[in-house]
């Protein structure tokens, strides 16, 4: 078994392509509104019409891809499993944590913390605009 994708109910789709497109270098896979069964499948959801944009490497779109979605009518914000609410628990990225956290937090992200793992790698934690944790593990340990 492998992770096929991430949802994160976000209540700005804009704002949050910027964070994850823009501050991690996420391409855009795809980006369109559909309607289906969303509310007898989601507890919170009234609206059958949904935007769906997936994130992730265009060239390799079968890798860690992240999906945000946005309801045609808004959920109720902040983290939470049920009901529905934007938000959830923490995305993990590896990356080159000085050239990547500059521009999170240009896009919006707050929060951060930073630490060492016991295995000298560091890793720092923020929220992005909806206040879903992201972590950054940088490539290169004691960096």
């Amino acid at each position: 078994m492998s992770l096929d994708h991430v949802v994160i109910f976000v209540a700005d789709a804009d704002r949050s392509l910027a964070f994850y497109r823009e501050g991690l270098g996420l391409g855009t896979i795809v980006d369109r509104e559909f309607d289906g069964p969303w509310p007898e499948l989601f507890e919170g959801i009234t609206s059958p019409r949904l935007r769906a944009i997936i994130l992730g490497d265009p060239d390799h779109p079968e890798r860690g891809n992240v999906e945000l979605l946005t309801m045609a009518e808004p959920v109720e914000v902040g983290p939470g499993a049920l009901p529905i609410k934007t938000g959830t628990v923490m995305l993990s990225f590896m990356v080159d944590v000085a050239v990547v956290l500059p521009k999170l937090e240009a896009a919006g992200g707050t929060d951060v913390r930073r630490a060492t793992l016991k295995n000298g790698v560091d890793v720092v934690t923020l929220r992005d605009p909806d206040g879903t944790l992201v972590e950054l593990l940088n490539l290169s340990a004691g960096s």
